[in-house]
C-alpha cells in the first residue's frame, strides 16, 4: 500500500547503533511506498504529542509498549487520526505481539508496505486509553520491581523473575468489581482487564480474547501460591466449575474497579493511574496495519 505522507516517530535517546541499525533495516523498505517520509526523534512526551498532530496518512511508531501506549493516546485524541503502524523496538513488545506484528525490523517493515489496515478495539479508562491492557495489585507490583540493570542485560526474563519475586509475597486486596452493571466484591492480588493476549511476552490461552470483539475479558487472581505460579507460568487455565479455581475469568464490555486500599493502576506497562477505575470497549477505533496472521471479526 502506497502514502503520501508519514511520520516515523523513535525516541531520542536510544542508542546511535540502534538507530542506525533501524536506518539501514527499515527505511530502504518503507521509502518506495512514501512519497513523504519524516523521522521525528522524541525527547519527550510534548514532543510526541506534536508529532501525533501532524497531518499524514501514517504514523509508524519505533519503540515498545510504552511509547506505543503514547501514541494510542495522542491518535485518540484526534477527530481522524492517521492509520497507525509498529516497528518492535522494546523489550516485551506485547502490541505488537498482540497485533501479529513480526518483532523482526525487516519483516515488520515490509508488513506495513505490504498490508492493509484494520479497525482495531481500544479500551478507554478513566480518560485515558489502552490498547493491550491494565492491571491493578501484583501486576504493577511487577512492574515497578523490575530492575533497569536487569531489564538491560536479560530482557523480558527480568519481567519473569520479577514476577515470581512478586509472587512470593503478595498480599490480597478487597475489590468491588462490577461488570457489565453486575455488582460484586472479591479478595483478589491482581485483577486484569485484557484487550490483547500478552503480558510479558506470556499469551493467555483464552479463546475469547479478541482486539476485534468489543469485549473484554476480566481475570481475577486470588492467591500468589505456588499452583497459582504454575498456572501462570505453564498457560493452564483450566476452567472447572465445580472446582475453586484461583484464577477467575468472565467478559464484559464495562469495567467498573474500586479496592479497598487504594491501588496503582498499570496500563500497557505503564504506572500512572490509581483506582477506583472504569473501563470500557471501544469497537473499530483505530486503523492499524497489523500482522497478515491477525484475523478480524466477520
Amino acid at each position: 500500500m502506497n502514502y503520501q505522507r508519514a511520520m516515523l516517530i523513535l525516541n531520542a535517546d536510544k542508542p546511535e547503533d540502534e538507530k542506525s541499525k533501524l536506518m539501514q533495516q527499515a527505511i530502504p523498505i518503507l521509502h518506495p511506498y512514501i512519497k513523504e517520509l519524516t523521522i521525528y526523534q522524541s525527547e519527550s512526551i510534548e514532543d510526541l504529542k506534536e508529532a501525533c498532530q501532524q497531518d499524514v496518512d501514517l504514523v509508524i511508531v519505533y519503540g515498545g509498549d510504552g511509547t506505543v501506549h503514547e501514541v494510542v493516546n495522542e491518535l485518540m485524541s484526534l477527530e481522524k487520526p492517521p492509520y497507525m503502524a509498529i516497528l518492535p523496538g522494546g523489550t516485551c513488545n506485547d502490541i505488537a505481539r498482540t497485533l501479529e506484528i513480526p518483532l523482526n525490523i525487516k519483516k515488520a517493515a515490509q508488513n506495513i508496505v505490504q498490508s492493509q489496515p484494520q479497525a482495531v478495539d481500544v479500551a478507554s479508562i478513566n480518560n485515558r486509553y489502552f490498547m493491550n491492557f491494565s492491571g491493578v495489585g501484583l501486576i504493577t507490583e511487577t512492574s515497578e520491581n523490575i530492575d533497569e540493570q536487569l531489564k538491560q542485560s536479560l530482557g523480558r526474563l527480568s519481567y519473569f523473575i520479577s514476577a515470581i519475586q512478586k509472587f512470593q509475597q503478595s498480599e490480597t486486596n478487597q475489590f468491588e468489581i462490577t461488570v457489565d452493571g453486575e455488582t460484586f466484591t472479591e479478595e483478589a492480588v491482581m485483577v486484569l482487564v485484557m484487550n490483547g493476549h500478552f503480558i510479558g511476552t506470556h499469551q493467555f490461552p483464552l479463546p475469547t480474547i479478541s482486539i476485534h470483539d468489543g469485549q473484554l475479558d476480566i481475570l481475577i487472581i486470588k492467591e500468589s501460591n505456588l499452583q497459582t505460579i504454575r498456572d501462570w507460568f505453564s498457560l493452564s487455565y483450566i476452567r472447572d466449575e465445580n472446582k475453586d479455581n484461583q484464577i477467575k475469568h468472565m467478559t464484559g464490555k464495562k469495567v467498573k474497579i474500586n479496592a479497598a486500599t487504594v491501588e496503582e493502576v498499570d496500563t500497557d506497562g505503564e504506572v500512572y493511574l490509581e483506582t477506583p477505575i472504569e473501563v470500557q470497549a471501544l469497537p473499530d477505533q483505530l486503523d492499524v496495519i497489523v500482522g497478515e496472521n491477525l484475523v478480524g471479526e466477520e
